[in-house]
């Protein structure tokens, strides 16, 4: 790892990237993160899944087709660095969310939504949108002033949250009485106007290679920006938080599994793991704009941390009742919507400076967040497995509040002493930046 104080240069005003651009507003965050949820939580996810059990296909099936369509959010660090390049951030985020709208309604227009072809058009169609989240995290880190980022990280996964709820409700709503082709113009209308906002985003063009250095200084100038943020020791304890057990959200999708022993009626278990669960993590993220600017990241994560491990104490410990579950279940969801937000404004505090490859850092320190998701599902299915019942929360709970108790430590004997977030100091590469959008 290099030393933390490798290119400390860059901090001067004078080596800020677009400084003296005009910030957006951080309601607008929400909109522009809007089509991801659209698209992943509520197209490809709640509204694909109806469908396809409604014309009788096998629930193996489905989750199969539905796991396929979960593989772009893990790999898009391949392909995200391509906002970095050529075009604005905003162009790409346009052009991506127009692929994503297009390749959707193409795959409704099918008569069968479990065909090679339509899966085809939705995993591109899921491809383009994660595009889109990397140019969204790209602006953030290059247009928002740090006093802004917490505000913004939450409106970020408020649009995400929120917009694959309100679209799952309204989705569904509509599948009743509309075809395949009707859903699919509806669901492209609500990926494309969403994005639409970007248009009122004064995005910087991106850094291009002069005469002079050519296209082999620029990457090797993205390179080491990218050694500057992941291979340095001030960015580590941050690391190690975004690839933590704590606010995973693993255990939403065994929740459900849970309501019979606690006497929970399937209309309860529909709503409150369904439009009223995504609204409440939802409600979490929002939660996540009353913290402080000032405040650490890292502690507030751990914070969010434990209250969702208390969460999961409640299921554990308490009566196998109605009110043990809701109460439990409740309190999990709304700790994992603020966990999620404070996820993304950790994520924007480790990437720090823009520099030339903001999109792909991004990509890449969410993509180490998306796997406690899968681990901590592996390790609750344990719990469940050994114990019981009490066992899937016990186990979720004692993970969660070790590392949280064991993090806290370190931080009071190690970091104490310097205690700001760690912001990335890029190394300032050798590049002409263009004039033309």
């Amino acid at each position: 790892m290099t030393s933390p104080s490798a290119a400390d240069h860059l901090n001067s005003p004078s080596a800020v990237p677009h400084a003296g651009r005009r910030s957006p507003p951080p309601w607008l965050f929400l909109l522009l993160y809007m089509p991801l949820g659209m698209l992943t939580g509520a197209i490809t996810g709640a509204l694909l899944s109806f469908l396809l059990r409604r014309e009788g296909h096998a629930m193996y099936g489905i989750a199969n087709e539905l796991a396929v369509l979960g593989i772009p959010p893990i790999l898009y660090f391949l392909w995200s660095p391509l906002a970095d390049f050529w075009i604005s951030r905003k162009n790409w985020y346009l052009l991506a969310a127009c692929l994503a709208a297009a390749a959707t309604a193409a795959a409704f227009l099918l008569p069968d939504l479990s065909s090679p072809l339509a899966v085809a058009l939705l995993f591109a169609a899921t491809c383009a949108i994660q595009l889109n989240s990397a140019c969204v995290g790209g602006m953030a880190a290059a247009l928002v002033p740090e006093e802004q980022k917490s505000r913004v990280s939450s409106m970020m996964q408020v649009g995400n949250l929120g917009g694959g709820a309100l679209g799952s409700w309204g989705l569904l709503l509509l599948a009743e009485h509309s075809s395949h082709v009707m859903l699919g113009v509806i669901g492209a209308a609500a990926v494309l106007l969403p994005a639409l906002a970007v248009l009122a985003v004064d995005a910087p063009p991106p850094q291009r290679a002069s005469a002079q250095t050519g296209p082999v200084a620029q990457l090797a100038g993205m390179w080491s920006e990218f050694k500057t943020t992941f291979l340095r020791w001030s960015s580590l304890p941050s690391l190690l938080l975004l690839m933590s057990p704590l606010c995973s959200g693993g255990a939403i999708g065994l929740l459900p599994g849970l309501a019979i022993d606690y006497r929970v009626s399937g209309t309860e278990v529909a709503w409150l793991n369904g439009m009223v669960g995504a609204l409440l993590t939802a409600a979490g993220a929002l939660l996540m704009t009353l913290v402080p600017e000032r405040a650490d990241p890292r502690l507030t994560y751990v914070f969010f941390g434990l209250v969702n491990a208390a969460s999961m104490g409640i299921l554990c410990l308490g009566p196998t009742n109605r009110t043990t579950y809701l109460a439990g279940t409740v309190l999990y969801l709304i700790s994992v919507g603020a966990g999620y937000a404070n996820f993304t404004r950790l994520v924007l505090q480790v990437i720090g400076k823009a520099g030339a490859s903001a999109c792909g850092r991004y990509s890449i320190a969410v993509g180490l967040g998306n796997a406690p998701i899968a681990y901590m599902a592996a390790v609750d299915g344990l719990g469940a497995k050994w114990w019981g019942t009490r066992g899937l929360s016990g186990i979720d709970m004692a993970v969660s509040a070790l590392f949280g108790a064991v993090y806290l430590v370190g931080y009071w004997l190690w970091l104490k002493p310097a205690r700001s977030p760690h912001i990335a100091a890029l190394p300032e590469p050798e590049l002409a930046s263009s004039s033309a959008d």
